[in-house]
């Protein structure tokens, strides 16, 4: 059975790259695509998408807080960061909110595939890079 995924990404060139690359897959579905959070909180609930990939720096609420409610809506969803950025504070803030993995746009796809299976088994993919943020913290 598939790996149903959901993209929380204004970028539109980006979000159908993501589009692209899971429903391209073996294993993989993209079940939605959003521009933003607002769209995405009215509209995933219901869809149930096993992982979600979400990005931070979205139009009015931002992608942190769109997983803090997005976990109390639908708290088996699990939600993975796939952002820009590397700072300690949107790192710490993602996880706390509720997020279970964190990588940056720059990952490989194979990489980010990779992940999404990884978060769906229970685990809680980071960028090697991010990791040792967490762990130096």
């Amino acid at each position: 059975m598939a790996i149903t995924v959901a993209l929380v990404e204004d970028n539109e060139k980006i979000r159908e790259g993501l589009r692209i690359l899971i429903d391209g897959s073996d294993g993989f579905r993209c079940r939605a695509a959003y521009g933003s959070a607002e769209e995405a909180l009215n509209r995933l609930p219901g869809q149930k998408p096993d992982v979600v990939l979400m990005d931070i720096n979205l139009p009015g609420i931002n992608g942190v807080e769109c997983v803090r409610q997005l976990k109390q809506l639908a708290p088996k969803i699990q939600a993975v960061m796939l952002t820009v950025y590397e700072d300690t504070d949107n790192i710490f803030n993602a996880l706390a909110a509720g997020a279970s993995g964190y990588l940056l746009k720059r990952t490989k796809s194979a990489e980010l595939l990779e992940a999404i299976r990884e978060v769906h088994q229970g685990g809680s993919p980071m960028t090697t890079h991010i990791a040792r943020k967490v762990t130096q913290s």
